[in-house]
C-alpha cells in the first residue's frame, strides 16, 4: 500500500476530514492515501492501523455494519462496493464483500464520465450518500429507494443526524444550579 509513496517528494499523513465511526469501545478514521484505517481501541488506550479491502478507491465511508462490525463502502467505476469486517480472533480478521450496487441503474447520470462518490452514511437507519455532477443522493439500502437529496455542488463528507433535543430553560437552570 506505502509502496509509491517514497516516488513523492513529500508525504503528510492525516486524518480525513470524513467522519469516523464508533464500533464497539473502538473509533475509526480513514487516513489520506490509500485509506488506511486507524483504529483506536477506548478500553486499551492503543491505536493501530488496518489495511482498507480496496486500494486505488478515494472517497470511502466507514460505518457500522447491522451485526456491529465495521463496514467500508466505496465506489469503483459506476458501483458502489461494501464490505464488512470479519473477525476471528483479535488477530485474525479478513474484509468480505458483502453487496454491489450498480448506480448507473439507480441513479440518472448527465455525462457517462461522471463518476459518483461516497460521502456519507447514516447509522441506524442503513442510508448511505453519494454525490455525482447532477446532485446528492440518499439510498436506503435496505429497500433499494433512491431520492435525490441534495443540489449539484461539491460534496465532500455528508453528516446526517436525525434529530436533536432542545431542553426547556427551566430543566436547564435545575441542571446548572443544583
Amino acid at each position: 500500500m506505502r509502496e509509491g509513496l517514497a516516488d513523492r517528494p513529500y508525504y503528510t499523513p492525516y486524518l480525513q476530514p470524513r467522519r469516523g465511526t464508533l464500533v464497539g469501545d473502538a473509533v475509526y478514521f480513514t487516513v489520506r492515501w490509500g485509506n488506511p484505517i486507524v483504529k483506536y481501541d477506548l478500553g486499551k488506550n492503543c491505536l493501530s492501523m488496518i489495511d482498507p479491502p480496496a486500494e486505488d478507491v478515494y472517497y470511502v465511508s466507514l460505518m457500522v455494519m447491522e451485526n456491529s462490525s465495521l463496514g467500508f463502502a466505496c465506489t469503483r467505476d459506476s458501483s458502489l462496493r461494501m464490505w464488512s469486517r470479519k473477525v476471528d480472533t483479535e488477530e485474525a480478521a479478513d474484509w468480505v464483500q458483502y453487496r454491489v450496487i450498480e448506480l448507473e441503474k439507480t441513479i440518472p447520470v448527465a455525462n457517462p464520465d461522471d463518476i459518483p462518490v461516497v460521502v456519507g452514511f447514516a447509522e441506524g437507519v442503513s442510508v448511505i450518500f453519494i454525490s455525482t455532477c447532477i446532485g446528492l443522493f440518499m439510498i436506503k439500502l435496505k429497500s433499494g429507494l433512491v431520492r435525490k437529496v441534495g443540489e449539484s455542488g461539491v460534496y465532500f463528507s455528508v453528516l446526517p443526524y436525525m434529530s436533536f433535543y432542545t431542553p426547556d430553560p427551566a430543566t436547564l437552570l435545575q441542571i446548572f444550579f443544583l
